[in-house]
């Protein structure tokens, strides 16, 4: 992670490198990356003020919110990632031009005036982006160690759930007291002023400094290498397969709740935008934070707890979301979808913090990137945009849209157990793929086959 330029020493005449500014740059990143989640998931709360104005279908909606920011966001990530890199490559300033980027983005996208616009508007968030997530996990793990890095990406991960109930409530709000195109203004502006103020205060990390190695030690390697060494780590193929899953159900179904809450039970944007942004921000806290805590203290002394506890917490969850969205009480419905929301994030920081475990130095924002454009091209990309071709199917089959959607989530909930299934597997293969670095406070047990 990177120090501030106030309380920066430099990392050999410290005499721990690793503590100096790092809590404070972890607070910048996270701020980033709350910045991040709102400008994403804003348009979420959005979605029937929109779809009114521009008379569009569920599957447009689905891939306005889904489908064109994710394309962008996971395909630019790639070779981003691959310059972030680079021993010279300076990841601060990446971060800040991505967040100007995005920002703007954002802001032009209030202005549209039908709906191609803005869907382009969202083609260019996803590319601004995609700039900051592998760039961010990989400065973190520069000052945390492996036994600490659960944690310090469980933080950092608490900025999903913060966005999004910050995106959802203030968005609700504007929306329903000015217009939805105010309240994309309005968030999309402060992230100009927030780039500035990381630029200047965070310097770049020395790189692999909490494992005890120098990126400069070795040539950056080829993408075919990468590739050749993700192949070979059965646990990340199995990460990612279960990541895909578990996206597609705390991102491609969550996008459609505030939808389900409006049309099923008559709440207004406001309604909507406190209840639900409370719910799931509180659930989604709960739950990433708990991730990172249980990812470390049981994944010392057992490597395969760290995919086992989400591999359960996917299972769990499918009942609980089929009791929801069959309930006739929107208090009911609310109250039983913190469990769900609760459990699906508890894969979250465990990802972030495998990622950075299971690769070599020279190699992490790649992989994160390689990781993040699979999970966010299926779960992100596809989720809202299948959930609406869905629903457009059983509107059309029973000529109501309240039915048509609420049948849409119950169809595709099995989706949980898929998830689940991959995790399950892929924690047999943790202790054996984890990178052996002096950074890590001890050896993992044997890998059971």
């Amino acid at each position: 992670m990177a120090s501030t330029r106030a309380d920066a020493p430099n990392a050999s005449a410290s005499p721990n490198p690793l503590k100096s500014g790092r809590t404070y740059v972890l607070v910048m990143l996270t701020l980033i990356y709350i910045t991040n989640m709102i400008d994403r998931k804003i348009v979420t709360i959005l979605q029937e003020p929109i779809k009114r104005e521009f008379h569009l279908a569920d599957w447009q909606l689905g891939l306005m919110t889904g489908f064109a920011f994710a394309t962008l966001y996971a395909v630019a990530g790639i070779p981003i990632a691959r310059f972030a890199d680079r021993p010279t490559t300076k990841r601060i300033d990446i971060i800040a031009i991505s967040l100007v980027i995005w920002s703007g983005a954002t802001a032009v996208g209030g202005l549209a005036q039908n709906y191609i616009q803005l869907l382009l508007a969202r083609f260019a968030v996803g590319i601004g982006e995609a700039g900051s997530g592998p760039p961010s996990q990989s400065i973190i793990a520069d000052h945390f160690r492996s036994s600490e890095r659960g944690r310090a990406m469980g933080a950092f991960a608490l900025a999903s759930p913060i966005g999004i109930a910050v995106g959802l409530a203030l968005g609700g709000y504007v929306a329903q007291t000015f217009s939805w195109r105010a309240a994309i203004v309005m968030v999309g502006l402060p992230g100009l002023l927030l780039a500035l103020v990381f630029r200047l205060t965070v310097r770049e990390p020395v790189r692999g400094q909490a494992d005890g190695k120098r990126a400069g030690e070795a040539v950056t390697p080829s993408f075919m290498e990468v590739l050749r060494t993700i192949g070979r780590k059965t646990t990340f193929m199995l990460l990612v397969a279960g990541g895909c899953m578990g996206a597609f159900t705390s991102l491609g179904l969550q996008y459609w709740f505030p939808s389900f809450f409006m049309r099923s039970f008559g709440l207004t944007l406001g309604q909507v935008g406190l209840w639900w942004g409370l719910a799931s921000g509180t659930a989604g806290l709960v739950g990433t934070f708990g991730g990172g805590w249980l990812a470390d203290k049981f994944g010392k002394r057992n490597p395969r707890a760290i995919l086992v506890v989400p591999a359960v917490g996917m299972a769990l969850a499918m009942p609980f979301h089929i009791l929801a969205v069959t309930s006739s009480e929107w208090h009911v419905a609310l109250i039983l979808l913190l469990v769900p929301t609760t459990l699906t994030t508890l894969w979250i920081a465990p990802n972030m913090t495998l990622n950075q475990g299971i690769a070599p130095l020279a190699m992490r924002a790649t992989i994160v990137a390689i990781s993040t454009f699979l999970i966010n091209m299926i779960g992100l990309g596809f989720g809202p945009m299948v959930l609406g071709v869905v629903s457009d199917m059983f509107t059309h089959a029973y000529g109501n849209n309240e039915i048509g959607l609420r049948y849409a989530l119950l169809a595709i909930s099995p989706v949980y157990l898929v998830s689940a299934t991959c995790f399950l597997l892929g924690s047999r293969f943790v202790a054996r793929d984890l990178e052996k670095l002096p950074g890590n406070d001890a050896e993992p047990a044997p890998a059971k086959a």
